[in-house]
């Protein structure tokens, strides 16, 4: 049986959604294809009509990120103008509370599995697309501003990821927090963007203690 292309692909975006959501709650090793697919409420079975293997579908999950934070054009290859104009907020609600709270949504650059980083070249080239996309976007967004920091713009994207991924790693909230603001705070300042103006920014400052 066959079902129209708008299915197929709804199909397979359910399929990536509750993969990203068990990768980041019980990480890659944990996670077989019978949870993802059990989740996604289908079967095993036509997991392979999809993906290759397990490691593809992580890849994908990766990459979701660009789609989502409206990096990506339409073609899904070319890096989306209007992402130029957001790089600023995309360093503030990265490292944002709510993107700390919300582990199921998480990027999955954050809960990466380095052992499997090593062994698979399709999810290590994901990650690294993922990396070498926010870079650009940074530096071409200071350089509309007349900067020229590609070096800079490597620093702001290893704030986001590293700050988050430290924050994240330790028990104590209040030490978390703070991990989380001084990153967000020296990428902002690198990039030469304010640190107000968000909604997340907002959101934080009114629910701060």
């Amino acid at each position: 049986m066959s079902y129209p292309a708008e299915h197929r692909h709804l199909t397979k975006q359910n399929i990536v959604r509750s993969a990203r959501r068990l990768f980041n709650r019980r990480g890659f090793d944990t996670v077989s294809i019978d949870d993802v697919m059990a989740d996604a409420g289908l079967t095993r079975g036509s997991f392979y009509s999809y993906f290759e293997s397990k490691g593809d579908l992580y890849a994908e999950t990766v990459t979701q990120i660009l789609s989502e934070k409206q990096l990506l054009g339409g073609d899904g290859v070319s890096i989306d103008s209007r992402a130029f104009d957001s790089a600023a907020q995309f360093v503030r609600d990265y490292l944002s509370r709510e993107h700390f709270d919300d582990i199921d949504g998480t990027c999955p650059l954050i809960a990466f599995p380095t052992d499997f980083l090593r062994e698979e070249h399709r999810v290590r080239q994901a990650f690294e697309t993922v990396l070498r996309v926010m870079i650009d976007i940074f530096e071409q967004a200071m350089q509309r501003n007349g900067q020229a920091a590609r070096s800079r713009a490597r620093a702001i994207a290893t704030l986001c990821v590293g700050g988050m991924v430290l924050a994240r790693s330790i028990e104590d909230r209040v030490l978390a927090d703070e991990i989380r603001e001084a990153a967000m705070n020296v990428a902002l300042s690198l990039g030469q963007w304010p640190r107000e103006g968000s909604a997340a920014t907002e959101r934080e400052r009114l629910h701060s203690p």
